[in-house]
C-alpha cells in the first residue's frame, strides 16, 4: 500500500458546501423527529394521568334554596347536573330558557336565551 491511498484528498469545495448542508439537514431532521416523539409521549401521558376535574360536592343535610332562578309562570323542561353546577331549561310563554345555577354557593351563574325552538306542548 502506497502513503496516497491511506490519505485521504480533500473535497472539491462545492462538494464540501453540499456535505455541510446535508449534514444540517440531517440534524435538523433528527431533532424535529424527536421533539415530536416528546410531544405524543406527553400526550398521551397526559391522557392517561389522573383526572383533574374538580371533585363533586359532598352530601350536605338541609335545603339550600334558591330564590329568583325561575319565574312564577316557568314551565320546567328538564334539567341537567355536573357535580358543580345545575342547569334548567324552562319554557316561558313561547320562549325557551335555561339557567345555570352554581350548588355551592346556590348563585345564578348564567341565564340563556335559546330562540329558534318550538313552543312546548301543553299537557
Amino acid at each position: 500500500m502506497s502513503s496516497d491511498e491511506d490519505e485521504e484528498t480533500p473535497l472539491d469545495p462545492a462538494v464540501e458546501r453540499v456535505r455541510q448542508r446535508l449534514k444540517r439537514l440531517i440534524l435538523i431532521s433528527v431533532v424535529t423527529l424527536f421533539v415530536g416523539l416528546a410531544a405524543v409521549v406527553a400526550a398521551v401521558l397526559y391522557k392517561v394521568g389522573p383526572s383533574r376535574d374538580k371533585p363533586a360536592l359532598t352530601a350536605v343535610a338541609g335545603e339550600t334554596m334558591v330564590d329568583g332562578a325561575l319565574p312564577a309562570d316557568a314551565q320546567l323542561l328538564s334539567t341537567a347536573l355536573d357535580g358543580r353546577t345545575l342547569a334548567l331549561t324552562y319554557a316561558e310563554g313561547a320562549a325557551h330558557r335555561v339557567v345555570v345555577i352554581d350548588l355551592a354557593t346556590g348563585k345564578v351563574l348564567r341565564r340563556l336565551r335559546l330562540d329558534g325552538l318550538a313552543p312546548p306542548a301543553t299537557p
